[in-house]
């Protein structure tokens, strides 16, 4: 049985565009890509099992999916916020417009430099996301545990195979470099949360930075345009619930195989 979605739409051609700037193209097209990417990237790390077994072999595989998804999601929010950032300063344009409403975008959430969180995202999309540090990792192996897991685990399928020293120094080593005059678990556990809710408060900001740029670059300059809801009929492999079908640790080749 097939499920119904509903979206709206609103028809935007590639002709509406022609009377922006190529400034005021690109800060379109830059705001529209980076909340595609954090609404999906945002969504696939719901859909990852969070749930541990108990099992020190699988909660390892478990736990290097989600984080590996959390990295990269805060990593491009990251990115996505220090490009506003950089055009509210004028840096890549002269354009008045477009400097404008980045510094508007900006504005309307500059707390995130404030947040804890943002220091957590920059130091791990410095150096353990966007960019791999050589550094770094001599730096993380002083904050290692002594219990650290450093197995391999090997599978004749490359994307089931991992090998979690890599997670305990460029990773949790570089998060207890960062809360390293942290003294307890608890600490350490808000310590996380922090860049979670860093996460959460930047996917809204960079939802409504992109909802601010279309408003005024497009959607204003159509009055008439008329959005329209539409019905999705998708295949239920398409559509799930995040309490239910989940993003799978292992990969088969089929179902029984």
């Amino acid at each position: 049985m097939k499920a119904i979605e509903k979206i709206v739409e609103i028809p935007i051609y590639w002709d509406d565009l022609k009377s922006l700037s190529l400034d005021e193209k690109a800060l379109l097209a830059l705001a529209s890509y980076a909340a595609s990417e954090s609404n999906t990237i945002s969504k696939l790390y719901l859909f990852s099992t969070h749930k541990m077994t108990g099992d020190e072999i699988v909660d390892s595989a478990i736990s290097i999916q989600i984080m590996v998804l959390l990295r990269y999601w805060s990593a491009k929010l990251f990115e996505f916020f220090e490009s506003i950032s950089e055009i509210s300063n004028s840096r890549g344009t002269k354009d008045d417009n477009v400097i404008r409403l980045a510094k508007e975008s900006f504005d309307a959430f500059s707390i995130l430099e404030e947040l804890r969180g943002y220091e957590i995202a920059r130091a791990i999309r410095h150096e353990a996301t966007n960019h791999y540090s050589f550094k770094a990792a001599k730096k993380n192996i002083g904050h290692v545990s002594d219990r650290a897991n450093c197995k391999l685990y090997l599978h004749n399928k490359d994307g089931n195979s991992w090998y979690p020293f890599g997670e305990e120094v460029m990773f949790s080593g570089r998060l207890n470099r960062a809360g390293a005059s942290l003294r307890t678990k608890e600490e350490k556990t808000q310590l996380l949360k922090d860049w979670l809710d860093w996460n959460l408060s930047a996917t809204r900001w960079a939802n409504k930075a992109y909802e601010l740029i279309a408003t005024e670059l497009v959607l204003d300059r159509l009055p008439d345009r008329n959005a329209r809801q539409k019905l999705l009929w998708l295949e239920p492999e398409l559509v799930g619930e995040i309490e239910g079908r989940k993003t799978p640790v292992f990969l088969r080749n089929g179902v029984g195989r």
